[in-house]
């Protein structure tokens, strides 16, 4: 029981028999404690807690809307985060990379792709009204940053003055403010200085040999790509119209920003310019192209580009309270002082603000009240189920007091003390003795009458597997499951872990659906657990499930046909990590043996063949992928 559990919590899949054996067999009194750092020290313990991470950031690797475009360099930031977790990295430094990555080391594709933080929310392509949607930006980038890093619901006081918290509307857009600078990047190649040296050296040779060719292409081609600019631009709004038509070094930055957004639309349509061409123009079009590709071998790889955000100068545009006429500038909550915070731009730099670096230097000041305990909080959520602060991203008047004060107050000075270690902190949990009680204790009955809910943590939370941990579990036991990391993501029929998966807001994955996983369209702090006829049903009937069940069934009869007891052993051991009683074993051979013979009577035939008890096998498996015990953890 304690190592699965360990297992999932730390790595997100269950031991493997050899494992579980090897534990047990372990008698010296540093069993466990090496257990915990070895999967302190898998790759796989970064897969496992980039998710918890990814759910509040709101990640996901598509615009939402209708149209719900595929965003295929989001996934640079989901090996950020998986690659963090496995170093370790500070928290402090995790969220200044977050916030200003791009301040501190422009250069260094490891820390500017951490600003991609600023590019999870949602998107639509297609909408005109850019102040509107260029303001719904802001408002849910301050909304998240206060979720995520201050544990505070802060959006209720962008309209007035929040009515249960000392949060005042002023302190919303002073939050705001830090975050006004802002704009999209997808320009940027997410390189070395050295890697990008080469590229450019091989891009020369390329552009020399190709010079001709090109330069005809894009006299083709300048026609149709003015008539579709112009097209485009003529359906904004007079003003964004003016902007657009406005030379760069005469916008303000808030036009500047304006007018970035509104182009996007314009790069979008002028993609498909071939539809533009017709006749003798568009052959000669495509023989240019044809020719052209025969240069391909000259041109280098192209550089991963990133997804990210900078600062649209050196000077931030207006922030103001709606209705008042005086500018807000940066500044801390008037709850914690309202103190204005300089702006921290690089020496030497022109063109960043350095509001993002101040925000993240406050944010991660040890005295600061709030940041460190919502992430201690959080780490002890998702290793008990529940908080110490059980509205993890509420620490207002709204949310729920810690059950335990002086427990988060010192976990908290612990945190700061060993480092902002996240592996440290995990170390010192898991082998508390709270977290390895058992969530049977003998004394239940006098425990639950004086605590039913288990707040005061007389034993351990019985939880259901996640999401991602149900379709991985599957996946290990059938023998399918391909443990290689990083690279792009990869559809949810491939036998990948579910974090490299593609992530549709409005097309998700059924199986990470129906088991509740979050949609990615707002920072999720703690998943719903539902029990429904629908999961059910899914697990029960679904394909995948079916699927999984015959490679299982494949996976025992190539290692344990004819020996039929010991192949429900293994079976039992792959799913539960725990050897089947005498009655199971009983029970599982008299199912697979009816089985067997209900499938040869369906075929019309005198007795079960091989292929009937494969079958009947494959029924066993199902009904053990089936089974609470399979998706749940004591």
């Amino acid at each position: 029981v304690l190592i699965r559990r360990l297992y999932f919590d730390l790595i997100g899949l269950p031991p493997s028999p050899a494992e579980v054996d090897s534990f047990l067999a372990d008698a010296s009194p540093d069993a466990y404690a090496r257990l915990v750092d070895r999967l302190l020290a898998s790759p796989h313990y970064g897969e496992r807690w980039a998710r918890h991470w990814l759910d509040l950031v709101r990640y996901a690797e598509s615009d939402g809307f209708k149209a719900d475009s595929y965003r295929p360099h989001a996934w640079h930031y989901r090996q950020y985060v998986i690659r963090s977790f496995n170093q370790d990295k500070p928290y402090d430094r995790f969220v200044m990379e977050q916030l200003a990555g791009d301040e501190l080391a422009p250069d260094d594709p490891d820390v500017l792709i951490g600003t991609a933080f600023l590019r999870h929310g949602i998107y639509e392509y297609n909408q005109r009204d850019v102040r509107g949607q260029w303001q719904d930006i802001l408002n849910e980038l301050t909304d998240v940053v206060g979720d995520v890093f201050l544990g505070l619901g802060m959006s209720c006081a962008r309209c007035h003055d929040h009515k249960f918290d000392p949060i005042l509307q002023k302190d919303y857009f002073r939050l705001q403010s830090f975050l006004a600078a802002i704009r999209f990047r997808d320009d940027l190649p997410l390189a070395t200085l050295e890697q990008r040296r080469r590229y450019q050296e091989q891009m020369k040779r390329w552009q020399e040999a190709t010079a001709g060719i090109r330069r005809r292409i894009a006299d083709i081609e300048r026609p149709a790509l003015t008539s579709i600019a112009e097209d485009m631009i003529s359906r904004f709004p007079a003003d964004i119209e003016a902007m657009i038509r406005k030379p760069a070094s005469e916008r303000t930055p808030l036009e500047q920003q304006l007018a970035t957004l509104a182009y996007r639309q314009v790069t979008d349509a002028q993609r498909n310019v071939a539809a533009k061409l017709k006749g003798k123009q568009k052959q000669e079009w495509q023989a240019l192209r044809k020719k052209l590709a025969e240069f391909d071998h000259l041109k280098p790889d192209p550089l991963p580009m990133a997804f990210v955000v900078s600062d649209v100068g050196s000077e931030a545009p207006t922030t103001t309270v709606p209705g008042e006429e005086e500018p807000v500038r940066p500044a801390t909550l008037e709850v914690f002082g309202g103190r204005e915070l300089t702006p921290i731009p690089p020496p030497g730099r022109s063109d960043t603000t350095g509001r993002r670096t101040a925000l993240a230097r406050w944010l991660t000041d040890p005295n600061n009240p709030l940041t460190t305990r919502v992430i201690v909080n959080r780490i002890w959520q998702y290793h008990f189920g529940y908080g110490l602060v059980r509205t993890a991203s509420d620490f207002g008047r709204l949310g729920e007091p810690p059950t335990h004060p002086e427990l988060l107050d010192w976990l908290t000075r612990r945190f700061v003390e060993d480092g902002w270690s996240f592996k440290r902190l995990h170390r010192l949990i898991v082998t508390s003795a709270t977290y390895r009680q058992s969530a049977h204790p003998p004394h239940w009955r006098d425990a639950h009458r004086i605590d039913p809910d288990n707040r005061l943590l007389w034993r351990a939370h019985a939880r259901r597997l996640d999401a991602e941990q149900i379709r991985d579990a599957m996946l290990t036991v059938s023998g399918e499951l391909d443990r290689r990391g990083g690279g792009p993501s990869v559809p949810a029929g491939k036998p990948r872990r579910s974090i490299y998966t593609q992530l549709y807001r409005n097309r998700p994955d059924p199986l990470l659906h129906v088991f509740d996983a979050p949609d990615g369209v707002a920072s999720t702090s703690q998943r719903y657990v539902s029990t429904t006829a629908v999961q059910a049903l899914f697990v029960l009937n679904g394909p995948w499930t079916l699927e999984r069940a015959s490679a299982w069934a494949k996976r025992l009869l190539a290692s344990y046909e004819p020996d039929r007891v010991e192949m429900v052993r293994q079976a039992y051991r792959l799913a539960f990590c725990r050897q089947p009683d005498d009655n199971e074993i009983a029970d599982a051979l008299g199912f697979i043996e009816q089985q067997a013979i209900e499938i040869s009577r369906q075929r019309r035939l005198a007795e079960p063949d091989a292929r009937c008890y494969t079958e009947a096998v494959t029924d066993f498996c199902h009904a053990l992928l089936n089974a609470n015990e399979f998706i749940y953890l004591d």
